[in-house]
């Protein structure tokens, strides 16, 4: 799994046919990367992102769709499967810690070297829980289930994917 921004363009592109896909943009001083590549499908690649932990999801129960982290037995982020989403492989970039400084603005040089180590610490516990393989699941139960509970939580995939096609159509 590797952190990955994506194209604001086709972001927006996507947001007219699904409202819940995840806003971006936060201010000069925040950056909310995406993770993946969850798996892929031809041109696309499934991703995800990481939200912050609230005292809520100590009550909730982990499942298909609902994945928390921990950072010595402290919640760290928690993960919505259900809001993964396919993109064009070539709307991906993928974040360096490096250049991080080229998204964000710091107040100083300790809160960037905090937010990076955030981002390790979060990147390590996902490739602990073998997310690629759960995102699989839940993809097949969408198609396969629609009509299950979960499956009612997710994201149209395949509606999605079609919509990604038509964005190669008629913006490329």
């Amino acid at each position: 799994m590797k952190w990955y921004t994506v194209e604001e363009n086709f972001l927006n592109w996507l947001r007219s046919y699904e409202c819940r896909i995840p806003n971006t943009d936060y201010g000069q001083d925040k950056l909310k990367p995406f993770f993946g590549a969850l798996f892929e499908t031809d041109t696309l690649v499934y991703i995800s992102q990481v939200s912050h932990a609230k005292q809520r999801h100590n009550n909730i129960k982990e499942n298909m769709d609902f994945i928390k982290l921990y950072d010595d037995k402290k919640l760290l982020a928690v993960v919505n499967l259900n809001y993964m989403f396919p993109v064009l492989k070539s709307k991906l970039v993928e974040i360096k810690y490096n250049n991080i400084k080229n998204l964000r603005t710091f107040k100083n040089e300790k809160e960037c070297s905090n937010y990076i180590v955030l981002l390790k610490k979060e990147m390590k516990e996902l490739n602990k829980k073998d997310i690629g393989e759960k995102a699989k699941k839940l993809y097949d139960l969408k198609n396969n289930y629609p009509d299950n509970d979960i499956s009612k939580r997710c994201f149209d995939f395949k509606g999605m994917e079609r919509k990604c096609q038509n964005y190669v159509q008629e913006k490329e």
